[in-house]
Order: C-alpha cells, then sequence, then structure tokens
C-alpha cells in the first residue's frame, strides 16, 4: 500500500467507516395523496342581517313615522291660532275699533275649531265665561269686562288695551282642545232676553 493511501485513510476515518445513506424512495405515499387542504370558512358578512336587527329597524322606522304623524297634526291643529297671533300684532291699539277687531280675532278662531252655530250666538257673558274656561285662572274674569266695551263709545286706554292684547294672547296660546259651550252657559244668555220678552207682553 502506498503513502498516498495510508494518509488518506489516516486524515478521514470517519468517512471511510460511515455506512452508505440510503436513497429516497420515487414512489409517492398512497395515503398522502388522500389528505386535502384545510379549507377556512368564508368570513362573518354584515349582510343579511338577523331577524332581530329587521325587528329593531321596523320599531324605529314606526315611532318615527307615527312622530311625523302626529307633529304635522299638531301643526295643522294649531296653524289658526298661530294666524290670529299674527293678525292680533297688526292692530292698532289705539285705534277705536280695537275691541271690535280682537272680539272678531277670537270669534274667528274659535269657529276655525268648533261649528258656527255654537259659537256665533255667544255673547255677552257666556261669551266671556267660555272664553274664561281657557285661560289660566289668574286671568280670568278679565276679558269679559273689556270685551263688553266695543258697545261703548269711548275707545279703551292704553293700559286696558294692553291688558285685551296679553289677555287674547294669552288664550290664543293655549294648549287645551277647544270644547262647545254647554247649555248653561248659552242658557245665561239666552234666559235674560226671554225674561225681558214676557216682562213686555205683560
Amino acid at each position: 500500500m502506498s503513502a498516498e493511501i495510508v494518509n488518506s485513510h489516516i486524515a478521514t476515518p470517519e468517512i471511510a467507516n460511515l455506512p452508505a445513506a440510503p436513497m429516497m424512495s420515487a414512489v409517492p405515499n398512497p395515503a398522502l395523496a388522500e389528505l386535502q387542504d384545510i379549507i377556512h370558512p368564508d368570513p362573518i358578512g354584515a349582510w343579511p342581517w338577523a331577524i332581530g336587527y329587521w325587528l329593531v329597524l321596523a320599531i324605529v322606522i314606526s315611532l318615527i313615522t307615527l312622530l311625523v304623524i302626529w307633529l304635522r297634526k299638531r301643526a295643522r291643529y294649531f296653524a289658526p291660532r298661530r294666524a290670529a297671533k299674527q293678525l292680533l300684532n297688526q292692530l292698532d291699539r289705539q285705534a277705536p275699533s280695537y275691541v271690535s277687531d280682537v272680539n272678531s280675532i277670537l270669534k274667528r278662531t274659535a269657529m276655525s275649531y268648533l261649528s258656527r252655530e255654537a259659537i256665533a250666538s255667544l255673547d255677552g257673558k257666556a261669551w266671556a265665561t267660555w272664553l274664561d274656561s281657557y285661560l289660566p285662572a289668574h286671568k280670568r274674569q278679565r276679558i269679559g269686562p273689556l270685551l263688553t266695551k266695543r258697545h261703548q263709545a269711548t275707545p279703551l286706554t292704553l293700559d286696558e288695551a294692553n291688558e285685551l292684547h296679553a289677555l287674547t294672547q294669552a288664550w290664543l296660546a293655549s294648549k287645551a282642545k277647544l270644547n262647545a259651550p254647554e247649555l248653561s252657559q248659552i242658557n245665561a244668555q239666552v234666559m235674560p232676553v226671554d225674561s225681558q220678552k214676557s216682562e213686555a207682553q205683560c
């Protein structure tokens, strides 16, 4: 044996003693061939909504619709009073016809809510009593005497005109629903006239 061969065996003794590595088989494993890739579920989307969301949406839409209908009815109901307030503010309080104009505004406003037969015949105490029923308690018993002065030749003083203006505004600002006058109020106006007729016939 030559010296070069001996030296090569001495330099790499591990490599010389290692067994030969087995050869990788080129045939695929049939068990691995049947495996499939992992399928991930689709991401959860916002549509379609669950039944609970539809119920909440339906309730919200219904409430908004009812609110809009109520506001429109309320606006239509108070429209004559708003128009009357504008007419009242345009009147001249020092004019001789101021009391008559205020009384006309009150009658026209009342007839916007009630029948003409129920309001047109009201006058004097019955008219004042009906108006007082829609005024605050501390402002009652004053509008009647002021309206009665429309039959007098002397006009209202400025203080009286201002008081009538304030009382009329308070009546127009009332949120209470107007009701037809009671029979007792109408009879209170008719009875004095009937008694006068009976006395004249005697």
